[in-house]
């Protein structure tokens, strides 16, 4: 494996640490406003793919 692949354990502690924070956050983000709360978790939502699915447009 070269310096700039990643091992399958390393994807998924990344996609496991992702959908922990999203999950986190949604409850923290009870304070916000609506369109807040929205901007956060979409940003959350838009890293998750990406760690999932890199090679797909995002």
């Amino acid at each position: 494996m070269s310096d700039t692949e990643t091992s399958p354990a390393d994807k998924e502690a990344a996609r496991a640490a992702l959908f922990s924070a999203i999950v986190r956050t949604a409850e923290e983000t009870k304070d916000l406003t609506a369109q807040g709360s929205a901007e956060v978790l979409r940003d959350l939502a838009e890293a998750f793919a990406y760690v999932v699915s890199p090679s797909q447009p995002h």
